[in-house]
């Protein structure tokens, strides 16, 4: 609820409940005798309760609203006074309507009563508006936690994608350097899919997401460099259905994963590997066989924890991981 809200509630409810009193004498028909002091009528109760209704209006929306603009060091005490300078003047006022209406001086218990109102209502509105103060303030503190929160997990993912990057180049130009020792024709043809890649890295930068159509282009240029190195005893069987190519995935995920399979698993004549790459009910599956290299040590897991980790910062679902005697899988939550 905003504040001017608020403040038309606040206010008409306590103009109300100041005047219900002379609102059921008035109406009820009984309590003649209260009537005659208190000096009851149509014209001088409306007035009254229009009366309260701005006062609380023109109280709260100073506390609320226009104290603002007051230097924070002498706001406490400048908006006590204008509090006080309020109900003065609003009794006053009162006494002239007082004389106006009953072209009298005499100082009854109606006025009494109106200036105790006053002064009880004020009391009450600086209450309230204390307490909505704390209660935005305590809003606007959740909202620059809640900022703060955002930009962390924003600093944090881009710490993490540029963990991708030097990585992915390392790999790469150690693929080159052997490649530009076997064949320099196919080598030149390899650095300009290698610039195509780091465009397309370079220009996605600002990117948490990509569509699974514009990964998959990716991807299949990055295959391209694997099977220059390993020729046929590599290959990639990607099979996507259209309908996941507008959906979205944190950018170079399934790059990782075949980097992955890549360094930790045997290629050879005798051992072709094979990385199968397709989608089930909303998951993008990335499997491969195990084969694991001679020599093989053991993996820290850090590609997976980091790919897990941007999952849950930019989707907010984690990926799954399946490991049995036969394959590797990996199942990405698609968004």
């Amino acid at each position: 609820m905003t504040n001017n809200k608020l403040i038309f509630i606040v206010a008409g409810s306590f103009s109300l409940l100041t005047n219900i009193p002379r609102l059921i004498f008035l109406f009820g028909g009984e309590g003649e005798a209260l009537n005659t002091i208190l000096q009851i009528s149509v014209p001088d109760t409306i007035f009254r309760v229009l009366a309260m209704f701005f006062f609380c209006f023109v109280v709260l929306k100073f506390n609320l609203k226009w104290s603002r603009r007051i230097n924070l060091k002498y706001r406490t005490i400048v908006s006590i006074l204008m509090n006080i300078i309020a109900v003065v003047l609003w009794i006053q006022f009162f006494k002239l309507v007082n004389l106006f209406i009953y072209n009298t001086n005499e100082y009854t218990v109606a006025p009494k009563l109106n200036s105790f109102s006053y002064v009880f209502v004020m009391v009450m509105l600086l209450v309230i508006s204390k307490a909505i103060n704390l209660n935005n303030q305590s809003k606007l503190d959740a909202i620059e936690k809640e900022k703060l929160k955002q930009q962390s997990l924003q600093n944090e993912l881009t710490a993490l994608k540029n963990q991708v990057n030097p990585h992915f180049l390392f790999n790469s130009l150690n693929s080159l350097s052997l490649l530009v020792r076997e064949d320099q024709k196919a080598a030149g043809k390899f650095i300009n899919k290698l610039s195509f890649l780091y465009r397309y890295i370079l220009q996605g930068k600002g990117q948490d997401l990509v569509t699974i159509k514009e990964e998959l282009k990716f991807l299949e240029s990055y295959v391209y460099l694997i099977k220059e190195r390993y020729r046929d005893n590599f290959n990639a069987n990607i099979n996507v259905n259209e309908h996941c190519f507008q959906k979205k995935i944190p950018t170079m995920a399934l790059q990782l994963l075949v980097e992955n399979a890549v360094k930790h698993n045997e290629i050879s004549n005798d051992k072709p590997l094979q990385v199968d790459v397709f989608d089930t009910d909303d998951m993008l599956i990335v499997k491969n066989k195990l084969q694991k290299r001679t020599g093989h040590i053991e993996s820290t897991n850090t590609g997976l924890i980091n790919l897990n980790t941007r999952f849950k910062l930019q989707m907010n679902r984690a990926i799954e991981i399946l490991k049995d005697d036969t394959y590797f899988t990996v199942k990405l939550p698609l968004v």
